[in-house]
């Protein structure tokens, strides 16, 4: 361990992760909100607009069909529940939520064996 996180809590460097997990995903949205804009922007200067490109988006906004394609998936139930906070997890997905990832670090267990033990089950 680098020596300036030496003195912080494990609470504290999971508040600095979160943090900087923030800042990621608002850079990331940031990002991806000025290159629709430059895409939108050269469609328009070349007399094109995406329907142009995408015919089949014809007449539906993007959140009717995302909406649209929510509606098809099924939920998937929890499999994990933290007792303390109530706070639920299925399982899947490329990270588990914080409550996990808190577990994991007070424990010191890999995913695995959070996922073997039958505390967390719901």
């Amino acid at each position: 361990m680098s020596d300036e996180f030496a003195s912080l809590s494990d609470l504290e460097v999971l508040s600095l992760i979160h943090r900087a997990n923030e800042e990621l995903a608002r850079r990331k949205e940031a990002h991806r909100e000025n290159l629709r804009a430059d895409i939108e922007q050269k469609l328009r200067n070349a007399g094109l607009d995406l329907t142009d490109l995408f015919p089949e988006i014809e007449g539906k906004p993007a959140r009717e069909r995302k909406s649209a394609e929510r509606a098809n998936s099924k939920a998937v139930a929890a499999k994990y529940r933290n007792a303390a906070s109530g706070d639920t997890w299925s399982g899947r997905g490329a990270h588990p939520p914080q409550w996990v990832k808190s577990i994991l670090i007070e424990r010191g267990w890999s995913i695995e064996e959070f996922k073997a033990s039958d505390e967390f089950l719901a």
